[in-house]
């Protein structure tokens, strides 16, 4: 799974969403926030949380978004196939704090720059604990993850809303940013999937296979 969200207190559904070139699917019903390619829901403390498994960027959206506003606005990125998490953190439109991490940067579990939460610490040290109490398990993936839910009030495998505003790109510009590939472990490529064969591809394969057999038979038999 891979997924990114974004947050913004005390802004306008609209605003963020047109900062992000998003709108409402016309007659798309509310439902869960894995349901559509983009989706939105206003959270207690008037936190907007738009949720992404496509392609919104930590980076440049998130900075569109915190310009909305001039409280706070967070965003997280997590992909549990790398098992990647980050999360940053905005005030009055200028980032404050980032916190990374990254399972290929083995010297430092969890990467933090500028002056991130105080909560932060005592977060970290818990999942610390935890995965040094149990060997084989990457608790420190979740410190971002609770970073945001910490603001927010959105945990992605606990949320349970149904009210969840399905979106779609408004066309005023492209939502995303191309991330670039993210590097394997020690700095090799990370290498893609094998591509998978249809049935009538195997068919044919195999067709071709008998063939060849047939032919190798005739010539040396």
């Amino acid at each position: 799974m891979r997924a990114t969200w974004i947050g913004v207190q005390g802004a306008e559904p609209d605003l963020v969403l047109a900062a992000l070139g998003l709108e409402p699917m016309p007659g798309a019903p509310p439902g869960d926030w894995v349901e559509g390619d983009y989706s939105y829901r206003v959270f207690p403390g008037g936190w907007v949380v738009v949720a992404s498994q496509q392609n919104l960027d930590l980076g440049a959206d998130l900075e569109q978004a915190a310009s909305t506003t001039d409280q706070m606005a967070v965003g997280c990125e997590m992909s549990t196939v790398v098992m990647y998490s980050e999360a940053r953190g905005y005030e009055g439109g200028q980032l404050q704090w980032s916190a990374i991490h990254d399972p290929d940067d083995e010297a430092r579990p969890l990467a933090l720059e500028g002056e991130p939460p105080a909560i932060l610490a005592g977060l970290e040290a818990k999942a610390l604990n935890s995965q040094a109490a149990e060997q084989g398990v990457d608790y420190v993936f979740d410190v971002p993850l609770q970073l945001f839910a910490h603001y927010t009030g959105f945990v992605y495998d606990e949320d349970e809303a149904t009210d969840w505003i399905c979106l779609r790109a408004d066309g005023s510009q492209p939502v995303g940013r191309k991330r670039p590939e993210r590097p394997g472990r020690r700095g090799r490529p990370t290498q893609p999937e094998p591509r998978k064969l249809n049935r009538g591809q195997i068919a044919l394969l195999f067709l071709g296979g008998i063939i060849l057999l047939g032919w190798f038979s005739g010539v040396f038999l």
